[in-house]
């Protein structure tokens, strides 16, 4: 349960404390200084706890600089009261920045006042005004040194206005892109990178920058043209559409922000004035573009019939194509919240911030970071200086009333032609493109944003599902390090470092770690990661546009169109049920093909734009976790975690000398490409030597004319038969430049080189349970080849079948000797990571579904592949029990612990509950303004229930809390509809059955990334190039045995450590006092 200050306040008004020093920063920004002054005394006042936790000195200095910048005049004398009382009364010790914005301040106000006395002193004022801008350069420079080295220092407002004349543009090779607007959205982005007047950070920060402003550059300029048939010949029938609807956006956003100013001055309507503080903080120009495209992007995604319902909100088979409300509100209200705090980075008083996030950038390149002494050094001077800005937190109503509102806006502007028929004659007319409606599904009434059918056909035609964020892309220059848990990545987000989904519990924990510097290790992991560098392959990128360019499938790039042939409705439909069903489920299958094949050519086109415009610059990948401290890669559409033309499309930017050994260790991988990773060492020496033929036929002429016409018939080349052949191919040209050089050993190499490991989650239960044939199995024990646990599973299955064949088992006949490895393979890796029946059922299903025979015919009958999905997941269930049951032994015990642990309520949130239950009945106002809680018995009975996550810390001092809790709802009344949402603020009952069948893999999660941190950090520290994936370790050829080593020693320590003692004696002390029902 959180701590009863903060959760006193919100009961009390509905807002965390976040929320309402938000509120004071809006004032601030505003230009209601004196507002904003009282709302944090009564803070201070009311909650001294909470305020201690939260408040730093960057709210103090927001304060300050709003004071000297007062209108009409700079209140000079306030501000020397405020310094005093935030030192004084608050503790607050100043920074490099508060002195900052005391000089600048009070040299503009002096030079203001001289100004005011008259003409005679003209001269002084005009030389007061020039020394004004010395001195902001020179106390900046002072609170920041920022390297010049570059040429000249990032100004991001004056970036967007450099003029491009004169510039020498990177030559872009011929690229036959799909013809959607994403993908010409995201050329639009990438145009920064093809022109050279820009270099290094500068240029990032353009990419940053540009997120929103070149679809507004784009509609402007449509607008401008729209008379114009000539000029707008090239412009899409969508796009010529939602720039009409620019236009009328923009001015019913202008028109509310006015009333909004209104509401503010005069304080009659509290509740415009609570959201407008927030809504007029973004160009009403912007925000419609932001509505515009997101609306788009989500509708898009919509159509799609293999989507995952959670992905757009959707509810199956009830919103014909419709968008539930909440979700295309929330979207859009966070997208207008980012944007808001990307912009206070531009202010002429937050300059000093972007300097300080340069110079920390610069630092980590130095390597000195990886030294635990100085990272902890840097963390303590950058928590000192804490030159971050404060992140701001919207309300729940404010974040829906936002968002109900530009929704009621886009459905008023956005208009569309439909042609209709009045008295035989076809006539046109302009009709709402999107509409509201209410539907009922499963018992409840959801709203419902559904566009109109001629939008369907142009977003389903011409319209890519994703918009790319160009602040999301990769990098051209190193992150910033992550040197507390919401300062690092790039240059100009301010993300926290834990994927959390906005988790006040998780935030608070990760805040405290951090705090508290237990969160040293598991950032310097993250920097580790972030810091390689990477290049594309040239060479490789060369073939893939060529296959793109072709409109044929080839190597899991999706074709052109899609010729699959639609299933004929069979001759008894109308009479055979059986017929009807199977027809209908055929069907299915096809239309989910069709959509899947242009989600995935859109996918690919997106891909190979970014690694086209990455051609000639280096990227990096900033890189975050999630809860349980898993490192992904933050740009979401282009990395190395991506597919096998991602990973086949990048090369380590660092060559080294490939060695003797490094010349094995290339050769090793190659043939573990071509799926022969269970042979030997020398097997697989042997492989890639029998075929030196083919591998340099491969790399000389990789995608020959003849395999990419339609009637070819000869021999493919041998990448094309690798199990990943983009990266066979990679792998190939590698090889043969290498053995082709005067010395193979010395030449140098970019190529990546894999370690993977085997099923690292039984790894790991092995270790810890001790288990020597569970290790056997999962190659932690020495042996002549590796041991491959999937075909060890398969044999006990195929056993297991086999003896049901004999008593008649129908599915068991059916599946008889058409079991692979491949069909039990995904189950079994995810079985320790948690999988369900039902989700191992529809593991075995998909893979069943693939099987076909050489005329392309289902092996399996469709209608039954359901059933022998969930009766083989038994089975593979059933095998893992006999071949691991150490694992399952621990298995039991943590499944056994959580589900204690969930059901449990400790004494002392019990008596907080009863308290706040009082508090609460005492305060009539309470009552009326605290979501949620108009009844007492409605928090009574809230205590009676669970509230105890399960919670554990991992070695490397992360606090991991499993976020599954049955979130309470609370109503919010808007123009659009009323709105029941979940309140992540309110304490909620805890999904206890979630709770405990999740923890075993959260568990086991949380081993496998503590060891690959530690692993990436000592690589790091011994100068090898790294990067995961997981369980998957990359590093240069003659790199590999290196990291070998590294990678044992790190798993022997981690497993040194006693994990299931101190968990066991963490959970000891931290649930010591919870109770059980009886």
């Amino acid at each position: 349960m959180r701590k009863s200050a903060d959760f006193l306040h919100y009961s009390h008004t509905g807002k965390t404390v976040t929320e309402q020093l938000s509120i004071m920063q809006s004032c601030l920004a505003n230009g209601y200084t004196e507002q904003a002054q009282r709302i944090l005394v009564g803070m201070y006042q009311l909650y001294p706890q909470a305020m201690h936790e939260v408040v730093d000195v960057t709210i103090h200095n927001e304060i300050l600089y709003g004071l000297l910048t007062a209108k009409p005049r700079a209140l000079v004398q306030e501000v020397l009261e405020w310094y005093e009382i935030m030192e004084n009364r608050y503790g607050i010790v100043p920074n490099s920045n508060t002195f900052a914005i005391l000089i600048n301040g009070f040299i503009e106000a002096m030079a203001k006042d001289v100004v005011k006395q008259g003409n005679e002193n003209s001269e002084l004022a005009a030389m007061l005004l020039k020394e004004v801008k010395k001195a902001e350069e020179n106390v900046n420079a002072l609170a920041d040194e920022v390297d010049r080295s570059e040429g000249s220092f990032v100004d991001i407002d004056s970036i967007s206005e450099i003029s491009k004349s004169g510039s020498t543009a990177t030559k872009r090779a011929e690229l036959d892109s799909t013809n959607v607007a994403g993908i010409k959205q995201l050329r639009s982005t990438l145009e920064s990178l093809y022109s050279n007047e820009l270099r290094g950070y500068n240029l990032q920060v353009r990419l940053e920058n540009d997120t929103y402003d070149a679809a507004l550059e784009r509609y402007r300029e449509i607008n401008s043209k729209r008379n114009d048939p000539l000029l707008m010949g090239d412009v899409g029938k969508l796009k010529l559409l939602s720039a009409s609807w620019l236009l009328k956006l923009e001015t019913l956003i202008a028109e509310e922000q006015q009333r909004c100013k209104v509401a503010l001055n005069d304080q009659n309507d509290r509740e415009r004035a609570a959201y407008g503080r927030f809504f007029i903080q973004l160009d009403a120009s912007k925000m419609a573009t932001i509505v515009i495209l997101e609306t788009l992007r989500l509708s898009a995604a919509s159509q799609r019939e293999s989507y995952e319902p959670e992905n757009v909100g959707m509810l199956k088979n009830k919103l014909n194509g419709g968008l539930v409300s909440t979700t295309l509100i929330n979207k859009l209200s966070s997208a207008i919240h980012k944007e808001i705090r990307f912009e206070q980075i531009k202010k002429r008083s937050n300059r000093h911030v972007f300097g300080h996030r340069l110079s920390l950038a610069r630092l980590a390149t130095s390597g000195k970071l990886f030294n635990m002494t100085i990272r902890r050094a840097k963390m303590r001077e950058h928590q000192q200086q804490n030159s971050d800005l404060f992140l701001d937190e919207w309300s729940t109503e404010n974040r829906i009333r936002i968002g109900s509102l530009l929704v009621s806006m886009l459905i008023e502007s956005a208009r569309l032609p439909e042609k209709y028929i009045e008295s035989g004659i076809e006539k046109e007319r302009m009709v709402p493109a999107f509409k509201h409606d209410l539907i009922f599904a499963k018992g409840r009434r959801h709203g419902v944003v559904i566009a109109h059918s001629n939008l369907i056909e142009m977003l389903t035609n011409n319209f890519s599902t994703e918009v790319v964020n160009s602040r999301h892309l990769p990098m051209l220059v190193p992150p910033r390090p992550w040197l507390t848990y919401n300062s690092g990545g790039y240059l100009t987000d301010d993300e926290p470092c834990m994927r959390t989904k906005h988790d006040p519990e998780q935030m608070r924990l990760l805040r405290t770690a951090s705090n508290e510097d237990r969160l040293s290790t598991m950032l310097a992991g993250l920097d580790a990661l972030g810091m390689t560098k990477w290049a594309i392959n040239r060479q490789v990128f060369e073939s893939v546009r060529k296959v793109w360019n072709s409109g044929c499938e080839l190597a899991e790039i999706p074709a052109k169109s899609y010729d699959a042939p639609e299933p004929t409705k069979p001759a008894d439909y109308d009479t055979n049920k059986a017929a009807q069903a199977k027809y209908w489920m055929e069907m299915r299958e096809w239309r989910n093909g069709r959509a899947n094949q242009h989600s995935q050519r859109c996918d690919c086109n997106y891909k190979i734009e970014i690694a086209q415009a990455f051609l000639d610059h280096p990227m990096y990948f900033p890189h975050n976790m999630d809860f349980r401290g898993r490192a992904y890669p933050i740009p979401p559409h282009f990395n190395h975690l991506g597919n096998d033309m991602c990973r086949g499309l990048l090369v380590f930017h660092e060559g080294r000398p490939l060695t003797e050994k490094g010349l094995y260790w290339l050769k090793i991988h190659l043939a573990n490409l071509f799926g022969k990773d269970k042979l030997s060492h020398n097997e697989r020496i042997q492989f890639v030597e029998d075929n030196l033929e083919g591998i340099a036929a491969s790399a000389d002429n990789p995608v020959p004319d003849s395999l990419l016409s339609s009637n070819h018939s000869g021999d493919r080349p041998l990448w094309l038969s690798a199990e990943s052949p983009w990266q066979a191919l990679a792998a190939c040209i590698e090889l043969t430049a290498a053995m082709r050089s005067p010395n193979p050993a010395e030449f140098v190499s970019h190529l990546h080189i894999h370690q993977d490991g085997t099923c690292n989650g039984l790894q790991h239960y092995a270790a810890m349970g001790r288990d020597r044939k569970g290790a056997e199995g999962v190659n932690l024990a020495m042996s002549d080849r590796p041991q491959d646990v999937y075909s060890g599973i398969l044999r006990v299955a195929e056993r297991l079948v086999n003896e049901d064949a004999k008593r008649g088992v129908e599915e068991a006949l059916l599946l008889q000797n058409r079991l692979t490895r491949k069909i039990v393979k995904q189950t079994v890796m995810t079985n320790v990571y948690g999988v369900t029946l039902i989700g191992a059922k529809e593991q075995i299903s998909a893979r069943l579904r693939e099987v076909k025979d050489e005329n392309g015919q289902h092996v399996f009958d469709i209608t039954k592949v359901h059933a022998l999905g969930l009766y083989m997941a038994r089975k593979i269930f059933a095998s893992l029990g006999e071949m691991f049951t150490q694992a399952q032994e621990i298995q039991n015990w943590l499944n056994e612990s959580a589900r204690r642990i969930s059901s449990s309520m400790s004494r002392t949130a019990l008596a907080e509950a009863v308290k706040m239950a009082a508090s609460t009945k005492s305060s009539a106002a309470a009552m009326r303004h605290a979501p949620g809680l108009r009844k007492r018995k409605q928090l009574e009975k809230l205590a009676e229930k669970p509230m105890t996550p399960v919670a554990w810390t991992t070695p490397l001092g992360l606090t991991v809390v499993q976020p599954y809790r049955k979130l309470a709802s609370r109503r919010i009344i808007t123009n659009l509809q009323t709105i029941n949402i979940r309140d992540l603020n309110m304490p909620s009952q805890v999904n206890s059955q979630k709770q405990k069948t999740a923890f075993p893999p959260n568990f086991v999660h949380s081993l496998d990334a503590s060891h690959m941190v530690m692993s990436a950090i000592e690589c790091k520290i011994a100068g090898l190039v790294f990067s995961s994936v997981h369980d998957s370790y990359w590093t240069h050829a003659c790199d590999v045995d290196k990291m070998n080593s590294i990678l044992r020693e790190q798993f022997v320590k981690l497993h040194k450590t006693p994990i299931m003692e101190n968990l066991k004696a963490e959970f000891e002390q931290r649930y010591k006092d919870h109770m059980l029902p009886m």
